[in-house]
């Protein structure tokens, strides 16, 4: 059904859900699942850069170990710079056909592009490349 599948992880309950049902998914259809996150300085000014990287990379750790846990092929990233940044870089040099991101809105200091969801200017970015974006919020249904 899917050669791969990319999960974009904020390390926000969102972002863990997001991951969770690419988790799934890659389970089901036995397709290769990469997880990426994103180190962007400005907007971790707040919240103190080395804090927030070690809680990323603690959250990815038990991401990783619950694809492992239910046999699926499992890569992590984490990148340098804006979410936007990091998942076009990644769409590009690894041609996923699914996408799976939380709901990600822009920063109050984004000094770039409109003010509109990452997935919006995604599919705007990518029309035509087959590409399938799986948008996720905190609700359970």
């Amino acid at each position: 059904m899917f050669r791969k599948i990319l999960a974009y992880f904020d390390g926000s309950p969102a972002g863990r859900r997001a991951v969770k049902v690419a988790i799934y998914l890659a389970g089901i259809t036995g397709t290769p699942l990469l997880i990426i996150s994103s180190l962007n300085p400005v907007d971790e000014l707040d919240t103190g850069f080395l804090e927030y990287e070690e809680d990323l990379e603690t959250g990815l750790r038990y991401l990783m170990e619950d694809a492992k846990e239910s046999g699926i092929e499992v890569e992590s990233r984490i990148l340098f710079g804006s979410p936007e940044d990091a998942l076009v870089k990644t769409i590009d040099a690894e041609n996923p056909d699914l996408v799976v991101l939380p709901i990600i809105y822009p920063s109050v200091r984004s000094f770039f592009g409109r003010a509109e969801p990452l997935h919006s200017k995604l599919t705007n970015i990518y029309p035509d490349r087959g590409i399938s974006f799986l948008v996720t919020t905190l609700e359970e249904h």
